[in-house]
């Protein structure tokens, strides 16, 4: 090789290598200690969310099986209609809210400013809506930052599992970051918002991050705090650009990632999607294996999480040009609500369970003292749970809670009144869960014994019963 050309190619390669910093404190200051595997890891590049490869729609496993073997409820007709109520809330409009508080902020790099008055809106967003909320502050590879978490408890006292919603709330510099990640973290606030008007029977975790587009930084810190706590964590569903579509066509697909842990996760939204398909309008892509998004550390850690990823890759991604304008706001609410219906279906919504309807009794309205008469009881529950009856016979004594009892279900009970009189039968109904309806009556009159000429004819037979025995007989029967 030609003296000029070597010198050339020396020159160069030093002026390169000039431009790059090559500094071994903060490498080694941006490795990870994995407390699961004991080890330090180096954590990943900023991630390109979804490898998008696999666009085949891939079934595994018995979802049906599985899902109905989880969680019963399911298929309960009243609990699908609670949770329409629920996802129908979502519109266009709540999304397009959220998605213009985060990005009038502007850019909203981690350690910045952008980041911080972003934080404070995700933070006042959940306080309104009467949350438990805090910031999670992380200290990590030079950064200084905050996850916002909000917090629905559960209502099971017996329940430790905890479910978790979540996007990333920061953006790359220049960037406004409608879909990368606005779409997720409105989706997250969404849930928040319409979630809170109800009880569920596990805790919910409404988690937005910082940190991501750093690589992961944020959602790392969390999940191995929680690990270390040793949280219950039973499933993540994690939002990250989920706003994009160019058409209808690409706006009727969705893709998820999941990993073997998580199979079950992809499964059950499978599932959810085919209950509640009328309101949501998707079909699912089974895109494979991903770590191009917070998800990643909690299935690092264990935890089965599921990564929602739009079909078509956002075109104008880190870009100043990622605005809602270029964004699909339908597609956007579509997969919310997916998120949202599946987050209900594992957290079991509690809210839902309506008392029994008011007991019907019938029976005999008047009668004799000491004389038994029968009387049947029903009552419809809402949910078809089992009922149990509670009975006043309006004389100072009752039955107590009886049953359970199929719903609808006709019983049948018998009393006698002692003294004659007026008499309200109460009747309440509540259900296998405690939700008491109202009280049910029926008015009985126990009327005085009948006397032909009073008293003196009845003491004129007991003087001579040993004469006119049938005949005092008949008079007191």
């Amino acid at each position: 090789m030609n003296k000029k050309w070597i010198v050339f190619i020396c020159v160069n390669i030093f002026l390169i290598a000039g431009f790059i910093p090559v500094n071994a404190a903060e490498i080694n200051s941006k490795r990870i200690y994995n407390y699961r595997y004991n080890e330090y890891t180096k954590p990943h590049d900023p991630p390109l969310p979804g490898l998008l490869v696999g666009n085949e729609p891939i079934f595994k496993i018995d979802v049906e099986k599985y899902v109905l073997d989880h969680n019963q409820q399911m298929t309960d007709n009243s609990m699908r209609g609670d949770i329409i109520d629920l996802i129908t809330q979502i519109n266009e409009s709540m999304i397009l809210g959220y998605l213009q508080g985060l990005t009038n902020i502007g850019p909203r790099v981690t350690g910045e400013t952008g980041c911080e008055q972003a934080a404070e809106y995700i933070y006042n967003e959940f306080s309104s809506m009467g949350l438990q909320v805090r910031y999670d502050n992380w200290i990590y590879a030079g950064y200084d930052s905050n996850n916002v978490e909000a917090t629905l408890p559960g209502v099971d006292p017996s329940s430790d599992d905890i479910y978790i919603i979540c996007g990333h709330y920061d953006t790359v510099p220049g960037s406004p970051g409608a879909d990368d990640d606005g779409s997720g973290v409105a989706a997250v606030l969404a849930a928040a918002q319409v979630m809170s008007q109800y009880e569920f029977n596990h805790t919910i975790r409404f988690v937005a991050f910082s940190g991501e587009e750093e690589g992961l930084f944020g959602s790392y810190m969390y999940v191995q705090d929680a690990y270390n706590n040793g949280d219950d964590i039973k499933g993540v569903l994690n939002a990250d650009m989920i706003g994009f579509a160019l058409d209808d066509y690409q706006a009727s697909y969705l893709n998820i990632f999941e990993d073997d842990t998580s199979e079950w996760l992809y499964g059950f939204t499978f599932y959810v999607n085919q209950l509640y398909d009328q309101y949501i309008d998707l079909q699912l892509i089974h895109g494979g294996w991903s770590w191009g998004s917070d998800h990643y550390y909690f299935w690092e850690f264990g935890y089965s999480a599921i990564f929602y990823h739009e079909y078509e890759f956002n075109h104008y991604y880190h870009s100043p040009d990622d605005t809602i304008e270029h964004m699909n706001l339908t597609y956007d609410k579509k997969g919310t609500r997916l998120l949202i219906a599946t987050l209900a279906v594992l957290a079991q919504m509690s809210s839902i369970n309506s008392p029994p309807e008011k007991p019907n009794i019938t029976g005999f309205t008047s009668g004799k003292p000491e004389i038994e008469y029968e009387y049947k009881f029903s009552s419809i529950d809402p949910e078809g749970d089992g009922i149990y009856y509670y009975i006043d016979w309006g004389d100072t004594t009752n039955t107590g809670w009886m049953g359970p009892y199929n719903s609808s279900e006709e019983i049948s009970l018998s009393h006698s009144w002692i003294n004659s009189g007026t008499y309200i039968i109460k009747a309440k109904a509540k259900d296998i869960f405690g939700a008491e309806g109202d009280w049910g009556t029926l008015q009985v009159t126990i009327p005085r014994l009948k006397n032909i000429k009073g008293n003196l004819i009845l003491k004129f037979l007991e003087r001579f019963s040993n004469i006119f025995p049938v005949l005092k007989y008949l008079l007191k029967n």
